[in-house]
């Protein structure tokens, strides 16, 4: 990655070119400037595409793809990949999301943000060209936020109420599993392991071929409604165009390692899939599925994951993300507590009015977590993501 300086030279009729473009994801430049960046597999090209055509459109979304550009040469050099949404009367702009991605910012390199911030009229010029919204929302961001605090003062900020969990990982498998696993979570796994052998025949692959990806989709799809259903709850792979979409992101990434579907059988019959999106050695675990009915007492989830982990090192992996949602497995598998964070502004006075109820809500659920997590916790520690 190139982190040489540029020229700073912004005369006032040099100004960077903003617009909101019909925007190609797909398009070699912006394969480009993602290589370049640090945005996550969840601003991929891919990702974003699909996301847009497959999810936005069944949730009646509208894209607002803000680009600036360099006026000399039209090189892209950022890219607000934002979508608007009206939602129970309130028209929302954020970044394309759809509750499937869990981490979300701006696409740059970050070689061109002294340029970016030297262009004192660069905020303005973008709140000029986006559409009428009530309420902007930019939630999910991780870390410092130099950027998007300068193309967006004065926002409301809060931490969210959920945390990231990424795990560092290193080389060597059997030593990262004693240095980060505690014994106690070691001599847990070894146990159930030696009961799962003695219960069968058992693998834990990688799938690649479109059909068994298929198949295992299936099978992540049935455990996941029987869990949420006996809980209550709704899951987002009830919802036919969100299970196309992470099924096709599967079978695609798959060609070129960009997302893994792995499955953990016995014989013969996955008992444990797992899906995950890879990108520049970091693995971001989205969803698992685990055949509770059969099989709870196996603890197929954490095998499985111990597994993935395992892959994941022997793949060249520096990060195994447990991504966004607070489960205490996370913990003991090394992941660390990252916060996140939620802005928000008020346009208007149906905003404003949202903007408060969103508030409330917020720490309402706040309080509320800590007695949520003690059940949670208190009926089992299995992965529920």
């Amino acid at each position: 990655m190139n982190f040489a300086p540029r020229t700073l030279l912004l005369a006032d009729d040099t100004l960077l070119n903003v617009a909101v473009e019909t925007f190609d994801f797909l398009s070699d430049e912006y394969r480009a400037l993602h290589e370049r960046s640090c945005a996550t597999a969840f601003q991929a090209p891919r990702w974003l595409d699909a996301l847009h055509r497959d999810v936005g459109t069944a949730f009646g979304a509208k894209p607002i793809t803000v680009a600036v550009r360099d006026p000399s040469e039209g090189r892209l050099m950022l890219v607000l990949p934002f979508a608007l949404l009206r939602r129970r009367g309130v028209t929302t702009l954020e970044f394309a999301d759809f509750g499937l991605c869990d981490y979300l910012g701006p696409v740059y390199d970050p070689a061109d943000l002294p340029l970016l911030l030297v262009d004192a009229t660069l905020s303005k010029r973008i709140a000029a060209a986006l559409p009428r919204h009530d309420v902007l929302a930019l939630t999910k961001l991780a870390g410092e936020q130099t950027l998007l605090a300068s193309l967006f003062p004065d926002m409301h900020r809060a931490r969210m109420r959920i945390s990231a969990y990424p795990a560092a990982l290193a080389p060597d498998w059997p030593a990262w599993r004693v240095e980060r696993l505690n014994p106690s979570v070691r001599r847990e796994l070894d146990m159930k392991r030696r009961r799962l052998v003695r219960s069968g025949p058992t693998e834990f692959s990688t799938l690649r071929d479109a059909q068994a990806i298929t198949a295992a989709f299936d099978a992540l799809r049935r455990y996941r409604s029987a869990r949420f259903k006996a809980i209550g709850a709704a899951d987002v792979l009830d919802n036919e165009a969100v299970f196309r979409f992470y099924r096709g992101m599967a079978i695609e990434g798959a060609e070129d390692g960009s997302a893994r579907t792995e499955r953990l059988s016995l014989a013969g019959e996955p008992i444990a899939v797992q899906f995950g999106l890879a990108e520049q050695g970091v693995y971001s675990m989205l969803m698992i599925g685990l055949d509770i009915a059969r099989h709870a007492r196996l603890s197929p989830g954490l095998l499985a994951i111990e597994d993935s982990i395992r892959s994941a090192i022997e793949s060249g992996d520096r990060v195994y993300d447990f991504t966004i949602g607070d489960h205490p497995y996370k913990l003991q598998f090394g992941g660390e507590m990252i916060p996140l964070e939620e802005w928000r502004r008020a346009r208007t006075l149906r905003g404003h009015a949202a903007v408060l109820a969103i508030a409330v809500l917020r720490e309402a659920k706040r309080k509320l977590k800590p007695l949520l997590t003690r059940a949670r916790n208190a009926r089992t520690a299995e992965p529920r993501a």
